[in-house]
């Protein structure tokens, strides 16, 4: 099936031409699509199963299998550089569909996992190019808004996070979007989804950062380009294959922040864009004015094992305990375990405890991308580094405890029946600032 490039545009899903950013070509803008909103007939998705049906076959620059490798030697992850690399790797791979299709106005759709929590029929087609054997047992019938990991509160804040808190940090430390919202979806998917050196190989991968990347879209329009270092914007990103088979060459970051000069939109952005707690203060008052307050960073080398405790300052809880509405509490840490094969396949989880209590701080699967000879990273030699973060909602727990209280986290191992070695931790650490404030 080749599509004619007048009857694909007919539709009205472009109408302006822009530099792509991606070969210096102009090309119409492409409208990404939500894919529970398509059928196996509409054009992106009859375009896609074409391309990967066509790649499948091929056994030069422009198969399925380079697309792969390309993730597995080349890809950032858990670092600042994730979104920008997997942006243009997605940009890059329309560019191919396109071409090898004849769709000129192909655009990856995106799977949003909490507005439509099944996977679309039409990846989960047996008779499909886009159907990969290899998944999970069950997913096709799983609800993913449901699942294990997907109703956590610390996620990205995508109307207040902070550049690092949200994209991660150089040269290693994911950001809140790829090391909860991102990771899941990899492994519940299972199968290739699990490792980046196999999950480009899966469909579901596209359309998975199709998504990915939308988050990051709607970041960006709420907090706009200040945000972002000068010395992050100047980095590069590489190894991607352009519509012709040829090396791309090294990519700047600052080429990546907007999606239009890419030559792509979303025919709507995030609808989640708030997960803060609204504040209520008194009759009248809409916000809190700071007054004052005290900051602590403590950070804790691990003693051997997979496990960590962090105490936390004896005067900060105190301080805690007796708290009001007036009290604002920002806990931001992070933990640090061995980058090496048996932090594969479990899940971070990161927990406050006090008096015989706990409340979870965050729970996140690895995806451990673990360096070969060759690969081109900026980074990925040093430790395997996840966020976490708290507010107010740890009072109720400190409320109800007497004594210390610390934040513990442990590998749990989510494949107990491969009997592995342990997972190795490094390093536990967190700033906790308490702010006082009164409502005006």
């Amino acid at each position: 099936m080749r599509m004619n490039r007048r009857a694909a545009l007919a539709g009205g899903a472009a109408a302006a031409i822009v530099g792509t950013g991606v070969a210096g070509a102009q090309t119409p803008v492409r409208i990404r699509k939500g894919a529970g909103g398509l059928t196996a007939s509409s054009d992106d998705v009859v375009a896609f199963a074409e391309a990967v049906r066509i790649m499948k076959r091929r056994r030069d620059a422009l198969s399925w299998d380079r697309q792969t490798q390309i993730h597995h030697r080349a890809s950032q992850h858990n670092n600042g550089l994730f979104l920008p690399w997997h942006r243009q790797q997605l940009a890059h791979f329309e560019r191919i569909v396109a071409k090898l299709t004849g769709h000129d106005a192909f655009a990856m759709p995106y799977w949003d996992w909490q507005e439509h929590r099944f996977l679309p029929a039409w990846i989960t087609d047996r008779n499909s190019p886009l159907y990969e054997r290899e998944r999970a047992r069950g997913v096709e019938t799983l609800d993913f808004a449901a699942a294990r990991w997907a109703e956590s509160p610390y996620t990205a804040k995508l109307a207040s996070d902070g550049f690092e808190t949200f994209c991660g940090k150089l040269p290693e430390g994911a950001g809140m979007v790829e090391g909860y919202g991102h990771n899941h979806i990899h492994q519940l998917m299972g199968g290739a989804m699990r490792h980046p050196r196999t999950s480009a190989r899966d469909p579901m991968f596209w359309l998975h950062h199709s998504n990915v990347d939308r988050v990051w879209a709607t970041w960006h329009g709420l907090s706009g380009k200040a945000l972002y270092p000068a010395e992050w914007t100047a980095l590069t990103v590489t190894g991607f294959v352009d519509a012709d088979g040829g090396e791309a060459g090294a990519l700047p970051v600052v080429g990546t922040l907007e999606t239009r000069p890419l030559g792509y939109e979303y025919d709507r952005l995030y609808p989640f864009p708030v997960f803060n707690v609204i504040e209520q203060g008194p009759p009248g008052a809409t916000r809190r004015v700071p007054t004052g307050g005290q900051s602590w960073t403590v950070r804790v080398a691990a003693s051997g094992g997979g496990r960590m405790t962090l105490t936390l300052p004896d005067e900060a809880v105190a301080r805690m305990r007796e708290a009001d509405d007036t009290l604002m509490i920002a806990g931001e840490g992070a933990v640090a375990y061995a980058r090496e094969a048996a932090l594969e396949d479990r899940s971070l989880e990161i927990s406050m405890t006090a008096g015989g209590r706990e409340r979870s701080l965050g729970s996140s699967p690895t995806f451990v991308h673990i360096p070969e000879a060759g690969d081109g990273h900026h980074g990925h030699r040093g430790p395997y580094v996840m966020p976490f973060r708290f507010g107010e909602e740890v009072l109720n727990l400190l409320a109800a405890s007497d004594g210390p209280a610390a934040v513990t986290v442990f590998a749990e191992d989510l494949a107990p029946e491969l009997a592995r070695p342990g997972a190795r931790a490094e390093w536990i650490e967190l700033t906790l600032t308490l702010t006082e404030t009164r409502w005006a």
